[in-house]
């Protein structure tokens, strides 16, 4: 079964959240608009989240202000959607934006060059990427730097990439490591949360060490996570994503009407 449209069940999630029918997400897009009797209509709304139609800049802004997510998230989810339409598939899409980088750390990381690792958090794709760059010596430096690096940065982005290395052969080694390691546990869990929630890192942190405080909104965080429980190719953002269903699992379905 394909994977459902990124920016189409973003959509779908926040329009539930919000307990709106397509409908009502209609006619809220159409007052931002200035035109409360015109468009985008139900059926745009119906087409956008079932992958049809991807949505337009115009139309991206005015969902950024109705659905209260940054356009930046919404944009780069309808990137994703049209280079896939290009008949681009999987790694080959996401190797158009993150290609030379995550060649550039799969060579540091050969040649057992921690820095570039050390000095910034890396994103989801070029995770993948690197990932499918890596070779067995390669997986060895990682999984040393993953329990063994100097710095909570190093150590993330290694598991970050060791959970994404093709056939995930190293998912409990990675598990383990999060489990024991708090403050790459918090890099990995608001990184995941930011993502997959469509919110910012600040807010992604927040909710990670405080879920109790968005009770009210975890029908739609649970919903997110239990899709990417999930992600095949991402063992990390599995482990993440089981650890928020337990803590949500006590407040889902008391989201007030």
């Amino acid at each position: 079964m394909p994977d459902p449209p990124p920016i189409g069940q973003l959509i779908r999630d926040l329009r539930t959240l919000e307990r709106w029918t397509q409908d009502q997400l209609a006619a809220r897009l159409a007052i931002a608009a200035g035109d409360p009797t015109g468009a985008p209509g139900r059926d745009a709304v119906k087409r956008w989240e079932s992958g049809k139609v991807i949505p337009g800049k115009h139309w991206i802004g005015h969902l950024s202000g109705v659905l209260d997510v940054p356009a930046g998230l919404l944009a780069a989810e309808a990137t994703l959607d049209r280079v896939n339409r290009r008949a681009f598939l999987g790694l080959s899409a996401l190797a158009v934006t993150h290609g030379p980088l995550a060649a550039e750390m799969a060579a540091s990381i050969a040649g057992r060059d921690p820095g570039p690792l050390a000095r910034v958090q890396t994103t989801h794709g070029a995770d993948i990427v690197t990932a499918s760059l890596a070779d067995k010596a390669s997986t060895t430096h990682l999984r040393r730097w993953m329990t063994d690096g100097d710095v909570p940065i190093l150590r993330v982005n290694a598991a970050g990439i060791l959970a994404k290395i093709p056939g995930q052969g190293q998912a409990d080694h990675v598990a383990d490591a999060l489990a024991h390691d708090e403050e790459a546990r918090r890099l990995y869990m608001t990184a995941v949360t930011s993502r997959v929630c469509a919110v910012d890192w600040t807010t992604a942190g927040q909710i990670t060490s405080q879920p109790t405080a968005y009770a009210h909104r975890a029908d739609f965080l649970a919903t997110r996570f239990a899709s990417e429980a999930l992600n095949p190719r991402d063992s990390g953002a599995r482990w993440c994503a089981s650890v928020m269903l337990r803590e949500l699992s006590p407040m889902i379905g008391r989201s007030p009407a």
